[in-house]
């Protein structure tokens, strides 16, 4: 087993914990940061949280232990702050557990729809998973968006995933689609959920 597989009943059991301890993603390091004749860590995991729930240093080193403990061998935790952090960067596919896996998000269309129509979105689609090739993605959901040939949209973008965010009471992001005829946009299109779609 190399250092970062993980049988099913462990990765259940990191679940488990890191929902109790209000953990936001647990993403694996290429490799450990720490070096020289003390260090035995096999693995290291970075530790995200909502800037709320991130707990004291001691409580970190204590969640080290039993995540080294739940996973049968030693794993350096370190905490990750947005824009904060200088090491290494996660693993290709590298998360271990993320908050937006095990949480029900409320579509409210008709609100959904008013925000649509204002922001001169003509598809909006629900991802039945986030974008997330590394933790540089935070939103609980990722939404993917055709636009009206005269909408403005460029950084604005941005924005409004942060408000569509209020409207769901979590964090989310938008995308757009691009033109549909291309490869990604058509592959997108076939596995989103459509949540709005202006009539004809």
């Amino acid at each position: 087993m190399s250092n970062r597989q993980t049988t099913s009943a462990q990765r259940e059991a990191i679940a488990t914990f890191c929902q109790q301890r209000k953990v936001r993603r647990l993403t694996w390091l290429y490799k450990p940061l720490r070096s020289g004749p003390d260090a035995d860590s096999e693995a290291a995991l970075l530790i995200e949280f909502n800037p709320d729930d991130v707990p004291s240093l001691s409580t970190l080193a204590a969640m080290e232990e039993a995540i080294s403990g739940i996973l049968g061998r030693k794993i350096d935790l370190h905490l990750y702050l947005r824009e904060m952090y200088l090491g290494y960067g996660p693993g290709e596919s590298g998360i271990l557990y993320d908050r937006a896996d095990y949480i029900e998000v409320p579509l409210p269309l008709d609100k959904i729809a008013e925000f649509c129509k204002r922001k001169k979105i003509r598809w909006l689609a629900k991802l039945p998973y986030t974008l997330r090739e590394s933790v540089t993605n935070y939103a609980d959901v990722d939404f993917l968006a055709e636009f009206e040939p005269d909408a403005i949209v460029g950084w604005n973008i941005f924005s409004m995933g942060d408000e569509l965010g209020e409207i769901l009471g979590c964090s989310a992001d938008v995308h757009s689609v691009g033109t549909p005829g291309t490869e990604w946009g058509a592959k997108m299109r076939k596995i989103a959920e459509v949540q709005y779609e202006r009539p004809h």
